[in-house]
């Protein structure tokens, strides 16, 4: 998600890296990294808060829809501000794997978020953004921003951005896999952060599962040599990866009786299976 401890690391080289040779991306950079710090703590807040009634208005909720603002911000800045420059910058490797990577972390907020704690009509960017319209050209528009980076009204549904983010993480995945060796922590990254993503969004156990896996024995089996960072932060991100790839699948809720009592525990199975019931 935005906010990991490593992109902001990797943001925090390449912002500063840039601007020591005057290149107009650090400012994009030096954003973005601002906004990834101040959004991580929120979104830290809100999975403590994650019970809620929305059709109510709290506290929780705004938080609900400043995250998703902070989102469509990141996006502003990372298609009209970063992107168009980055085709200058061809052997920064890391930092293109970066790019692509927060493109789908944003959009994962938007699935999280956007519709179910009805943001949308609640909040819009506050800077005006540019959106590319059919034939190429630029235009400038106050509405919402749509998964592609381009200025939408008609995303109704969290369902709407799942196929976007998806594309977004194959992308980065494919990004991640063609220029970064299979223990470089950005990579790793990629790959937690996509099989949360399927697991909690999409549903999809058996591919999060086999995404993680796939990760941790790609990463064992590199042999590139990394400074000591770089090997600690590989090794933590191995060790969130084993515990997805053997993340059961969640139990399902039971239905409610149609006579309108309660679902009991069966007293007598659940003793043969030694559980106490109280």
């Amino acid at each position: 998600m935005v906010g990991h401890d490593v992109d902001q690391k990797y943001l925090g080289k390449y912002a500063k890296s840039t601007a020591e040779d005057k290149n107009p991306i650090s400012a994009g950079l030096y954003k973005l990294l601002g906004l990834s710090t101040l959004l991580s703590r929120k979104l830290l807040r809100a999975r403590k808060q994650r019970k809620l009634d929305p059709t109510r208005t709290t506290k929780s909720l705004d938080l609900y829809r400043h995250i998703i603002w902070m989102a469509r911000e990141g996006l502003g800045i990372l298609h009209n501000e970063i992107q168009p420059e980055i085709a200058n910058y061809p052997l920064m490797n890391e930092l293109r794997v970066l790019i692509a990577k927060l493109n789908a972390s944003y959009l994962h907020i938007f699935v999280l978020f956007d519709h179910t704690y009805e943001t949308r009509s609640a909040m819009s960017p506050s800077s005006t953004l540019k959106a590319t319209t059919g034939n190429g050209t630029a235009s400038r528009t106050n509405g919402s921003l749509g998964p592609n980076g381009i200025a939408s009204l008609n995303m109704n549904s969290q369902y709407a951005y799942i196929k976007p983010t998806i594309d977004a993480f194959l992308k980065a995945e494919k990004s991640a896999r063609d220029l970064l060796p299979g223990s470089h922590p950005l990579r790793l990254s990629v790959k937690l952060e996509y099989s949360a993503f399927l697991y909690d969004c999409t549903r999809d156990y058996e591919n999060a599962r086999r995404v993680a896996q796939k990760a941790v024995d790609e990463a064992f089996a590199s042999m590139d040599a990394m400074d000591d960072d770089a090997f600690e932060d590989a090794m933590e991100l191995v060790g969130s990866l084993g515990v997805l790839a053997k993340r059961s699948e969640p139990s399902p809720k039971p239905s409610p009786r149609l006579d309108g009592q309660e679902n009991r525990p069966n007293r007598h199975a659940a003793q043969a299976a030694g559980q106490h019931v109280i």
